[in-house]
């Protein structure tokens, strides 16, 4: 019986239009389109190599490839930035970019979304970018994977296949993030936590000095977590207007990717948000930066989420900062919005809800119950902006309309993107 072989990849020769979303951008073979890795907008004589076209990632109607060269590059085009991405580590995906070709093709994406999901054009006066920077060593939190000789490191895309820290490191993590690791052995299989702490001001201290190791075994809903080196907690410091709040948060806690993200979302609420005596929700709200953030605009505020380390670590954090007026509620925000106040004895009513939902977004039934309530301003944080387009457009259909879109790249090297989005009650 003869071996079976693998097809060879179809090699052709094309030129790149505009992004997709995902990290891919779009090309055209004899009319049929081609999502491609690898590529950047403009670029020509581009070399590809084709998946097979009855791959498991291709259709009739498209395929897919990945650029081996680039004949006429992007003038955003830059040497690869991280190493474990040139091993083939998830991380990385858009290491080959400026920061400034990073941000205009996040922008086309979101755009992009808006328009093919949402239906919604924007006029370009309630449109700004942000790049958060730096755009090297942003990452303070990180997760590394465990592989079968116990050597923690960066995953291989799409696959459980760790290249170990000895091998390389991403260029995302923040200076002495995982220094030392390397050198460690962990049981197979699982997955280590990691978080570096800030002084006062934003320093994020080096070598450690600040940082805490979590090991995770076990199930992922319910991991068996076991501090194995430096600190239980490490400290993320947020200026507030007059005042900066501490958050003391578990390696394994969420907190935003980019150490400079929750700062400038703070920031873009109190400028966006006016001054009220009426109520706030922050819904999906972990660890109660946003809530925080508004405490002072609102008469008083909600904040609701499942229960976490996260949120545990902003009760502290609030209480310590001599925050009253902000309220924890655990649960599942589509089951919690009837138990969230509307009204104060004043009776002055809803003014602001936050949002800040995760990848699969709040979805319409949410957008919709919400909007019941009657806010007189959303601000809607999507980090994915399909999900993030489909809410929005809800939002519009219940009455709502966009005062503001900021688009952030708050995390570079990576075709991630988010999107600060205000918007108000048709006819306050």
């Amino acid at each position: 019986m003869s071996e079976r072989t693998e097809p060879a990849n179809e090699i052709v020769t094309v030129d790149v239009d505009n992004p997709a979303h995902g990290g891919s951008v779009i090309a055209r073979m004899d009319g049929q389109v081609v999502f491609l890795s690898g590529g950047l907008p403009g670029e020509k004589d581009v070399t590809v190599a084709l998946d097979p076209a009855k791959g498991s990632n291709s259709k009739k109607s498209f395929r897919t490839g990945t650029a081996t060269h680039i004949g006429k590059p992007s003038p955003h085009r830059v040497e690869g930035q991280c190493a474990a991405a040139s091993l083939g580590g998830g991380c990385c995906d858009l290491d080959f970019v400026d920061a400034q070709g990073s941000l205009e093709f996040k922008r086309d994406v979101v755009l992009d979304q808006l328009r093919r999901i949402g239906k919604i054009e924007l006029d370009e006066a309630v449109i700004s970018t942000e790049s958060l920077t730096p755009s090297l060593g942003w990452r303070t939190r990180a997760r590394l994977g465990v592989d079968e000789e116990g050597r923690a490191g960066v995953r291989k895309k799409n696959s459980h296949e760790v290249i170990p820290l000895s091998a390389a490191t991403c260029a995302q993590w923040a200076a002495g993030l995982v220094a030392g690791l390397e050198e460690e052995t962990f049981p197979a299989g699982a997955e280590i936590a990691v978080a570096l702490g800030e002084q006062a001001g934003g320093k994020i201290d080096g070598e450690g000095a600040q940082r805490s190791v979590v090991q995770l075994t076990g199930s992922r809903q319910r991991p068996q977590r076991k501090v194995i080196g430096g600190l239980k907690n490490v400290t993320h410091h947020v200026k507030m207007g007059d005042k900066e709040i501490a958050w003391d948060l578990p390696a394994d806690a969420f907190w935003q990717g980019h150490r400079a993200a929750p700062e400038f979302y703070s920031q873009w609420l109190r400028q966006n948000i006016p001054a009220d005596l009426g109520l706030g929700w922050d819904l999906y709200g972990g660890a109660g930066v946003f809530a925080a953030a508004l405490a002072d605009r609102v008469g008083a505020m909600d904040t609701v989420d499942t229960g976490s380390l996260s949120t545990d670590a902003g009760k502290e954090a609030l209480a310590a900062a001599g925050i009253e007026n902000v309220r924890f509620l655990s649960g599942e925000v589509s089951k919690s919005l009837d138990a969230l106040r509307t009204n104060d004895e004043e009776n002055h009513g809803l003014h602001v809800v936050v949002l800040d939902p995760p990848r699969t977004g709040a979805g319409a039934k949410v957008v919709e119950r919400i909007a019941e309530f009657g806010p007189r301003y959303v601000a809607h944080v999507g980090c994915d902006p399909a999900t993030a387009s489909r809410d929005l457009a809800a939002w519009i259909q219940s009455g709502y309309e966009i005062k503001q879109l900021t688009i952030v790249d708050a995390f570079p090297l990576t075709h991630h993107v988010e999107m600060l989005v205000l918007l108000q009650r048709v006819g306050e």
